[in-house]
């Protein structure tokens, strides 16, 4: 540089470093500043100003206003050169790289000195455009690497990057673990979800309140409670029934599971997020509302609650009513003007329940049917296992072989292979998604039928109690699509319920057959009163008990 007038012109030391992947071996900012100011120091050049430091990619042009400042000091004849550790820091795109070797072509930046290499606006232009194109092509080259890596990462179950809440990065094995301090406290919302008494702000409180859940602490960001916003994405990512999704892709994780396939969806049936509504910290506890739709217009039915003073004792009586929300600006609906009192819902939803409410003895011989019965489907479910196995080992050899005779040179026609390699992967992951729905319902049918004896034994009792954590789970329980029409409770029974119905129907019409024989026999004989009984009560129980399970039986298991 003993050839160049030095002396005299001024600097800016600039220093950069992203906090992204690519960035993440060069050296710190204040290591930068400090090797360039004993550069400059050394070859006794002025540097005007502090240092510029930015924290910015370089990937991309115009989204660095501490480089667009530089710039603009260069361009109004304020400043002569820059110092820089090296060039890839001031650019690594085309149009900032561009607008730098313009500068120095027409003399209005005179000198760029970094830690190994001096530029020039009289050096060959070739050499800088080369240097400054290697720099670019590095980053689209790492960017590529980067993607093509954690997409085979995702490809082989684990996922990339940071896991949602209730998981944690192990360092050590790169795998992710179930986080110690939040994973059963997740848990605890996913199963209050999965109840249907709760709306996503509710649990909002919840996880707050009574959990005491916080958002796990990352640099500057977490240690405070989950938003609402957070917890609506949590309840939407396959993550948590063991899938991962990456660029619109769903792969399977290795991670453990927090729930199976079937709670997620049926969350995502519960989830409305059109009429989600954000956290009210002062809201009254109508214990029915948010669990019924309207009727006619299909908008959510909601509850107000009145007051009546008594003249005659001076008391003040309250009154809770449900009615639509008459939201629905396409449908001109009737309901908004018909209110009904929360007793009168009560009551006919006590009504529903005794339609499938069973008898303690009947509950313990389901039981008991049900313990038996199990031997025999976990042999059926052995056989299926085995011929499930038997098909899937039939298309494994089959891609083995074709594999070979591609090997062997026996099969020519590239198009015909990679169609034919296509149609029997797709079959294979065709079996593997049979064989795991398989699995989980083989395991799932018990848990299933007690779960629908239970509720048939239990209901009515835990609607009676106070516990809103009991009373609430009976109305979501009774069916589908529950609605209110003209003051009248709607809904599409469970299909499990169905045979209890009418089994219920058959003892109802069972009592009224014996009565009238009883009646007709003390005319005739003239016997006493209730001589006739009815059928052996653990015959008849019995009896039902096959019949409910032969329907459960066609309803719960599925065909294969």
């Amino acid at each position: 540089m003993d050839n160049h007038k030095l002396k005299g012109q001024r600097y800016r030391l600039y220093t950069r470093k992203s906090t992204e992947t690519e960035d993440r071996q060069v050296q710190s900012l204040d290591d930068q500043t400090k090797v360039m100011q004993d550069i400059a120091k050394r070859e006794s050049i002025r540097v005007i100003g502090k240092p510029l430091r930015e924290s910015k990619s370089a990937k991309r042009p115009h989204v660095r206003p501490v480089f667009d400042e530089l710039m603009q000091e260069i361009e109004e004849g304020k400043i002569d050169g820059i110092v820089c550790w090296k060039l890839d820091r001031l650019s690594r795109n085309p149009t900032d790289s561009g607008r730098i070797q313009q500068l120095l072509q027409d003399g209005k930046l005179k000198h760029i000195l970094t830690a190994d290499k001096s530029y020039f606006p009289e050096d060959n232009a070739i050499v800088f455009s080369v240097e400054a194109g290697m720099s670019n092509q590095y980053v689209r080259d790492l960017s590529s690497n980067t993607r093509r890596g954690m997409r085979s990462k995702a490809e082989k179950g684990h996922k990339p990057g940071i896991p949602p809440i209730g998981y944690l990065n192990d360092r050590i094995d790169k795998i992710i673990i179930p986080d110690p301090d939040r994973f059963d406290l997740v848990q605890v919302l996913w199963q209050k979800m999965l109840t249907g008494t709760y709306s996503v702000s509710q649990l909002v409180r919840v996880a707050d309140k009574e959990l005491h859940l916080t958002v796990p602490v990352r640099g500057k960001t977490g240690g405070g409670p989950i938003a609402y916003s957070s917890l609506c994405a949590m309840f939407k990512n396959p993550f948590y029934y063991g899938m991962l999704r990456f660029k619109g892709e769903l792969f399977t994780g290795k991670h453990k599971p927090m729930i199976t396939e079937e709670e997620f969806y049926k969350v995502q049936r519960i989830i409305d997020p059109k009429h989600a509504t954000r956290p009210k910290e002062n809201s009254h506890n109508f214990f029915l509302r948010g669990l019924f739709r309207c009727g006619e217009c299909g908008f959510a039915i909601t509850a107000e609650q009145k007051q009546k003073s008594i003249k005659s004792t001076g008391d003040t009586r309250h009154y809770t009513y449900y009615h639509c929300t008459g939201k629905n600006k396409t449908i001109k609906c009737s309901q908004p003007k018909l209110h009904i009192n929360e007793d009168a819902l009560v009551e006919q939803v006590k009504e529903k329940l005794a339609e499938f409410t069973i008898d303690p003895d009947f509950y313990k011989l389901a039981i008991e049917t049900l313990a038996q019965q199990e031997d025999g489907v976990v042999a059926q479910d052995a056989a299926q296992t085995a011929a499930r196995d038997k098909a899937e080992a039939k298309v494994q050899r089959s891609i083995a072989n074709l594999r070979r005779m591609r090997y062997n040179e026996e099969i020519d026609d590239d198009d015909w292979y990679f169609s034919e390699m296509q149609s029997l992967e797709d079959k294979l992951e065709s079996l593997h998604r049979q064989r795991n729905s398989a699995e989980y319902e083989a395991r799932n049918w018990r848990a299933k039928a007690d779960e629908v004896f239970t509720f048939a034994r239990y209901a009515k009792e835990h609607f009676d109690s106070d516990d809103l954590e009991k009373k609430r789970p009976v109305v979501v329980g009774l069916g589908e699509n529950l609605s209110i029409l003209d003051r009248t409770i709607q809904f599409t029974p469970n299909k499990y319920f169905v045979p209890l119905e009418e089994m219920n129907k058959r003892t109802v019409q069972l009592g009224k057959l014996v009565r009238t024989e009883n009646n007709d026999a003390q005319k005739s004989k003239n016997t006493p009163v209730g001589v006739l009984a009815l059928p052996d009560e653990s015959t008849s129980n019995n009896d039902l008990t096959t019949s409910w399970l032969r329907q459960l039986g066609s309803n719960q298991r599925p065909n294969r």
